[in-house]
């Protein structure tokens, strides 16, 4: 197994899509998708399904997609702690943060950093929001831009609230309420629900039934997902309704459309979180400008 078949799964696994992938990690697809392939037979189990043109997780798949990131994020670790003590190499910031907030906060951000500090390092680390928290306590990531956290953990850890976004529905095309303009949350009761893992994002499932208690009733979940794109293709096969932020739409989203809720109108928090503890004049600088990004609207 070599860890760039694990960075080619991961990448189509987000964006089920080998062209996309192919284009965000610039490789041809033919070269991503034979590497996906030698994988899967060295693994002996399928992890996609290909059914007309279109890339799906196996169960085997979506039990990988976690450990996977987690290998490549800690090989990563170790080797640059390797090269920071005992060898020459500069004290590197470790940034974790979600994909969705890569293009428009992440890479800003770290651009500005890098004018004003051209000699530090960041690597940056797209993992789950539990694992971040993991390597958060471990001192094995400087900051991580996560949203809602659970107490203990806010009681742990340095945390700054950014911003906050609206929700919204997540719906099927054909569902009879795709085509409103906006929608009262209580108007999906019936509905069977898709939910985000608690494993992996922490307090999803009590957010979720908090918002819909408010709201007057308890949904029906029906399916637990580790991924936003995951949750977007369980929507999109029609196995139930979701709700995302409102910012998640500009993930692709073929086969669902986002429906604005009527107030009141569920919102979510997006987080800074550190370790608690001194932070390096690099460091301030780097959060600074995320929180300053962050401020002007996502």
């Amino acid at each position: 197994m070599e860890f760039h078949q694990l960075r080619y799964f991961v990448a189509a696994a987000e964006d089920l899509s080998i062209s996309r992938a192919a284009e965000r990690l610039h490789v041809t697809q033919p070269a991503l998708s034979r590497q996906i392939s030698v994988l899967e037979d060295e693994l002996g189990i399928a992890l996609f399904d290909r059914i007309r043109k279109r890339i799906h997780l196996t169960d085997a798949g979506r039990f990988f997609l976690p450990r996977a990131r987690q290998l490549i994020c800690d090989a990563e670790t170790s080797a640059q702690q390797l090269r920071e003590q005992f060898g020459n190499a500069r004290r590197t910031l470790r940034l974790g943060f979600l994909s969705i907030f890569l293009d428009d906060l992440v890479a800003p951000a770290v651009r500005e950093f890098r004018q004003r500090h051209p000699k530090a390092q960041v690597s940056l680390f797209e993992l789950t929001p539990q694992a971040q928290i993991e390597r958060l306590r471990q001192h094995e990531l400087d900051a991580a831009i996560l949203g809602n956290i659970e107490g203990r953990d806010r009681e742990s850890l340095k945390v700054q609230r950014l911003s906050r976004h609206r929700m919204a529905a997540v719906l099927p095309l054909d569902h009879p309420l795709a085509t409103k303009k906006s929608i009262k949350l209580a108007a999906l009761k019936k509905d069977p629900w898709i939910s985000l893992s608690d494993a992996i994002y922490p307090g999803r499932r009590e957010f979720l039934r908090a918002v819909c208690d408010e709201a007057g009733f308890v949904p029906k979940v029906v399916s637990e997902v580790d991924s936003l794109s995951m949750m977007l293709g369980a929507v999109s096969s029609g196995e139930g309704v979701a709700i995302m932020p409102a910012h998640a739409q500009k993930l692709p989203h073929a086969g669902c459309v986002f429906v604005n809720l009527a107030a009141p109108v569920p919102m979510t928090e997006l987080l800074l979180v550190q370790p608690q503890g001194p932070a390096s004049r690099e460091l301030e600088t780097l959060t600074g400008l995320i929180a300053e990004i962050a401020g002007r609207g996502l």
